[in-house]
């Protein structure tokens, strides 16, 4: 990547916190509109009409002690006798379902309001028929069946807005309502507790509770087996309670996907800005003159400035240093050849022929040495 570290580092962490801004600003348009468009949730705390407010305020007037659940399933106190849990918004984990099932087989009672199928449901062994929208008119309103119990004492018009059948092959599950499209209210026992399906949670909204006999109904719910035990609401996997984070809120918003795709686009565009793609470059090589490109440029040197006696001294004294550095200079041709150049660098005229010529005769003297030593002749 090009610059340096600390200008590399600012960019990236620039980068992050304008990702981080607009991640915060779609979040927060996000829950704008949703909360513009009532969306319903199932919990007590919600007024839209999916919600469970006006159920929670009529049960704690009337002294029931109804109380709201923040804490997880392995939490449960032995004080609670019923535990109402609508269709939760977070997943449940493996821990969690054993610690409710176990808290259900030591006596405890559990309403489940959620619409089938659900992996609550069918860990219970309480299953969905076919998925069903609104009653079709043509069909009509269709008969509602019930079975004499605890849940259905009172009841006589129940109003169902869209549920989808519950089913089920255990002979511990008992149906006791149902109408054309299946069960809608499916008890099973568990141990020394048991588990209430309730197929359509709208009938104990805000909206449905007022309708026909869906009060009397919730009613029978929650104190056919409360005794004098509490009744709890759970709100935990509703997301209250519990420590969330943006990365745990965007894993349940439909911004999930796009952000993904950006954070691999800008992994994808850092790897690319700090790497070369294509075949490695050969290490540069470094080119040495030879010796023969020094002394001409010299020789020019010395030439244009009409010194040529300088000229032939600079040669003399680097063909000197070559011959003590290989060995050479106790030669006899070569330090004869040596003794007549020194000669000429007393005269005070020398021609650029005669130059050249002279340091000619000095590297002939030299490369004759070079190679007598190298035939393995006699240097002395």
């Amino acid at each position: 990547m090009s610059g340096s570290l600390p200008q590399n580092w600012v960019k990236i962490g620039g980068i992050c916190i304008f990702v981080l801004l607009i991640t915060y600003g779609v979040l927060s348009l996000e829950a704008r509109q949703q909360k513009g468009k009532g969306r319903s949730r199932p919990t007590t705390y919600s007024t839209t009409p999916g919600g469970y407010k006006a159920l929670y305020l009529w049960v704690r007037e009337l002294g029931i002690p109804f109380k709201r659940w923040e804490r997880p399933f392995g939490e449960l106190t032995r004080k609670a006798s019923v535990l109402f849990l609508a269709t939760p918004e977070m997943t449940i984990g493996t821990l969690e379902m054993r610690a409710l099932d176990r808290w259900v087989k030591n006596g405890g009672t559990l309403i489940l309001a959620i619409g089938p199928p659900h992996p609550l449901l069918a860990h219970f062994g309480i299953k969905g028929g076919k998925a069903l929208s609104k009653r079709r008119k043509a069909q009509g309103k269709g008969e509602v069946l019930f079975q004499p119990g605890p849940y259905t004492r009172g009841v006589q018009e129940i109003l169902p807005n869209w549920h989808r059948g519950l089913l089920s092959r255990k002979p511990e599950v008992v149906i006791h309502i149902r109408d054309s499209f299946g069960g809608l209210l499916a008890v099973e026992s568990r141990g020394k507790g048991r588990v209430i399906g309730l197929a359509d949670p709208g009938l104990l909204g805000n909206q449905s509770l007022r309708k026909g006999d869906h009060a009397r109904l919730a009613l029978n719910l929650l104190l056919a087996h409360r005794g004098k035990g509490l009744v709890l609401v759970d709100e935990y996997y509703h997301g209250y309670g519990r420590a969330t984070s943006v990365f745990g809120h965007l894993a349940r918003s439909h911004l999930m996907s796009p952000l993904m795709q950006t954070v691999i686009l800008l992994i994808v565009f850092l790897a690319a800005a700090g790497r070369r793609f294509g075949r490695p470059r050969p290490l540069a090589m470094i080119e040495h003159r030879s010796s023969m490109e020094y002394v001409r440029a010299m020789a020019q040197i010395y030439q244009r400035a009409r010194a040529r006696v300088l000229a032939l001294e600079g040669v003399v004294k680097w063909v000197e240093s070559e011959a003590r550095r290989m060995l050479l200079d106790h030669d006899k041709g070569f330090h004869q050849t040596l003794k007549e150049v020194r000669q000429w660098m007393g005269r005070p005229e020398m021609t650029d022929r005669e130059l050249l010529g002279k340091v000619r005769e000095l590297y002939r003297a030299l490369a004759k040495a070079r190679g007598k030593a190298l035939d393995g002749g006699e240097r002395l």
